[in-house]
């Protein structure tokens, strides 16, 4: 794996004397000190002050020029520490200002900071597998159980193991010496108004996707005929000769996705245009799955192992161009579109139009307006920790949903999935428990819609991060996902969800950002493609999910009904979408646990006492 380790010392510990395995030294200077593992040479960034009271150091994909880098490092001196966390890029950053260091991942969640703490040291990395092999920690499984049962569930500052320590996104780990270690947060961005959100993204986006194709060559990058990753690859094409690919099977041949692809190759002559039909090369949902133990390890539970197969046809042609870099259109959902919010909008005392947007919403799902107004309403009046707190209750107590959420849902911060059935009491009481404790440390001022947003954006960055340890382990492909950039993020998520989600249109601050360089039918399209082609996956690959649903760790701890689950497989393999999202997830964490990596030798070695920092 990719990652950066690193030991602030407290007092003197011969225990300090230990190095990730692999790792090279990139920093020591008496009390810090770290390695990055897997990372070239041109992902370290340094920088110091003039006047020497600030430091900086990145690692990972910081596109910053090193004036940018040195001005983070000026900024820093006079008091605006946060500023290394919003340079270009996707990136760790370390800024030292006189004796306090602060250690921040990105705000979107693909690079994350985990940390432990001991009388002598405090051991931090962007890797939580990593801490758990130092530790002997175990992975949380009502933690896992959460993630198929629950919706909405605060990760709060634990993470996926126990007794390892989590800085949210949009934080900073705070050491110093004398003074316990704190998560202090950054400060939020200024809400932007929808014109001015689009002219900096006009700015942004281009700068995130150009400089990365002007280091990367050859390069590569999905080209679906989506907005999204229709958009990265012609901004791309402005600068490289690019290599794009389009996958489409059985299930999207009939959709518009590949019309605009093959649209958008033809006006630009950079792009190289490979189409791969899954038809052809066999591929589905699930397949290298008959043998889960040849599947490498990512640092969470990863719902791209279930396209291990489709992945390998669909990369194959940036393999064998030799790319250095891939680019996706990951985040685009998360940031051009917004989940529907009228209760924000209700709390922002807009209440009329929250209330139109409400029965609005019921009539596009063709559902009562009165029940959607009336949760409105309700919610309006509501915190995220009494939700918690009723979600608890409803856990121990309360039937299984039968069906999908209903209309009234988008008034929610969270709930059940129908998968709740699969628990047994003694799992209905470990996640009742733990939903009870989330709700003693949740924001109790935050909105459903902008909670919800800020959760699907951190799965979208945690798993992108999951696949591109994939990538770079099975093909030695990097990938890059420019709109999960935090400068972008930041530019987004400052325009409210009402503006980012209109009536009637889809996804227009991408339009109004990008108008001109942009293939212009791609931004004026209405339709999204749904992806059914799971279902053929999981039937052609029903014997080896139910061979690894079997043996699940969670139902060997008595968390979940091993029967439950698998009938809620077969009816799911007959069409059924309710269980779909569960199913894809308990996959993950059941490969995820099988291959978990417990021993220390693996992740850690013997460090000389002083090695030299390059």
């Amino acid at each position: 794996m990719r990652y950066v380790a690193g030991m602030v010392t407290r007092t003197p510990s011969p225990s300090a004397d230990l190095r990730p395995r692999g790792g090279h030294e990139i920093h020591d200077d008496g009390t810090l000190r770290a390695w990055a593992v897997g990372h070239d040479s041109h992902a370290l960034r340094r920088a110091t002050s003039r006047d020497g009271t600030a430091q900086v150091l990145l690692v990972g994909d910081c596109l910053a020029t090193s004036k940018e880098v040195q001005d983070a490092a000026e900024a820093a001196s006079r008091g605006r520490w946060h500023e290394v966390g919003r340079l270009p890029g996707s990136y760790l950053g370390i800024v030292r200002v006189d004796r306090t260091l602060r250690i921040i991942g990105d705000r979107a969640a693909a690079v994350q900071v985990y940390w432990i703490a001991a009388e002598s040291r405090v051991t931090w990395s962007t890797s939580a597998t990593a801490l758990a092999a130092l530790t002997g920690a175990a992975p949380d499984p009502v933690r896992l159980l959460a993630e198929i049962t629950t919706w909405g569930v605060e990760p709060g500052l634990t993470g996926w193991f126990e007794r390892i320590d989590r800085v949210p996104p949009g934080a900073a780990l705070t050491l110093a010496p004398d003074v316990a270690p704190a998560i202090q947060p950054l400060p939020r961005p200024a809400v932007l108004t929808f014109d001015t959100a689009a002219e900096a993204l006009r700015h942004e986006l281009p700068l995130a996707v150009g400089r990365r194709a002007l280091m990367d060559r050859p390069l590569s990058a999905d080209l679906s005929g989506g907005v999204d990753s229709s958009s990265i690859a012609c901004l791309a094409a402005a600068h490289a000769d690019l290599a794009a690919i389009t996958y489409t099977d059985a299930a999207m041949a009939g959709q518009d996705d590949t019309r605009y692809a093959a649209e958008v190759a033809a006006a630009y002559p950079a792009i190289t245009r490979h189409l791969v039909d899954g038809r052809h090369t066999g591929s589905r949902h699930f397949d290298r799955l008959t043998d889960p133990t040849r599947v490498p390890i990512t640092d969470m539970p990863a719902l791209s192992v279930a396209m291990l197969g489709i992945l390998e046809a669909q990369l194959a042609p940036a393999v064998a161009a030799g790319s250095r870099g891939h680019l996706n259109g990951w985040g685009g959902d998360n940031v051009l579109d917004a989940f529907a919010a009228p209760v924000d909008r209700y709390r922002s005392g807009a209440r009329a139009a929250a209330l139109r947007d409400a029965g609005r919403l019921a009539r596009t799902r063709r559902s009562s307006a009165l029940p959607v107004l009336r949760a409105v309403t309700a919610a309006a009046h509501g915190t995220y920790p009494k939700a918690l707190v009723r979600l608890a209750d409803t856990v121990l107590g309360g039937p299984a949903p039968q069906g999908l959420p209903d209309a009234a849902d988008v008034a929610r911060w969270c709930g059940r999935l129908t998968a709740a059935r699969w628990l047994t009491p003694a799992g209905r009481t470990a996640l009742a428990d733990l939903i009870g404790a989330r709700g003693h440390s949740a924001d109790p001022t935050i909105g459903p819609g902008a909670h919800r947003e800020r959760l699907a954006l951190e799965a979208t960055g945690t798993e992108h991060a999951n696949f591109d340890t994939l990538t770079r382990t099975l093909w030695d492909l990097p990938l890059h996902a420019p709109f999960l950039d935090t400068r972008v993020v930041d530019i987004c998520h400052a325009v409210p969800a009402w503006e980012r989600r209109r009536p009637a249109d889809f996804k227009p601050l991408a339009r109004a950002a990008l108008t001109g360089l942009v293939h212009a039918p791609v931004l004026a399209r209405r339709t999204k493609t749904s992806f059914t082609g799971i279902y053929d996956g999981l039937r052609v690959n029903a014997p080896a999910l139910r061979a690894l649903l079997t043996g699940s760790a969670l139902a060997e701890a008595a968390l979940i009904d091993t029967a439950a689950v698998l009938a809620s497989l077969d009816r799911t393999i007959h069409g059924s979408p309710a269980d779909l999202v569960s199913l894809h997830a308990l996959v993950a964490i059941e490969v995820w646990l099988l291959n978990f990596p417990t021993a220390f030798t693996t992740w850690w070695e013997s460090a000389p006492a002083r090695e030299t920092s390059r």
